[in-house]
């Protein structure tokens, strides 16, 4: 796991809860391909949310989330120049090749109750202790962020591997 990643993330979202710490390893072990069930119906639900996100000035194009990926920020400035089809087709890439492993993220888990133990994120070890609890009871399925962290952060992005960007 890449403490510099969470690191970077917990500074710039001090309101993250574990739901959050979790998403951003899930995004980081296994890509965008639990949201690409159909990829028409991805492209113009991606159109729609582009064309509905108000820019935020100075936020960049893309955000590190470790492993190669990157989260491409719809609601950036930069991003007006950008077709969905283009950035549909750069996370449609990432997806046919980011398969990790079920092993792998949990023991990113285990890393991540290690670094909240070290104080780095706002939650404690017991909350994230208990998140982890019921979130490993239920399979480890994708989650959404948490109701702090949307309310705090208006997210609105999509993850891409860095090098199958068409656009920068």
């Amino acid at each position: 796991m890449d403490l510099q990643i969470l690191r970077y993330h917990a500074e710039k979202y001090p309101l993250m809860q574990p739901a959050d710490a979790v998403k951003l390893l899930y995004q980081q072990t296994f890509g965008p391909g639990h949201l690409i069930t159909d990829p028409g119906a991805f492209t113009e639900r991606l159109y729609r949310e582009m064309a509905e996100c108000l820019p935020v000035p100075g936020l960049a194009l893309t955000e590190p989330i470790g492993g190669g990926l990157v989260r491409v920020m719809l609601n950036s400035p930069r991003i007006s120049g950008l077709k969905a089809e283009d950035l549909a087709a750069c996370c449609l890439r990432t997806a046919e090749v980011r398969h990790g492993s079920m092993d792998e993220f949990k023991a990113k888990l285990e890393d991540l109750s290690d670094v909240c133990r070290a104080g780095l994120f706002a939650f404690s070890p017991a909350e994230l202790g208990l998140y982890l609890r019921d979130y490993l009871e239920k399979g480890c399925p994708a989650v959404s962020h948490s109701r702090t962290y949307r309310e705090a952060y208006h997210p609105a992005y999509r993850v891409a591997e860095e090098a199958s960007l068409i656009f920068h």
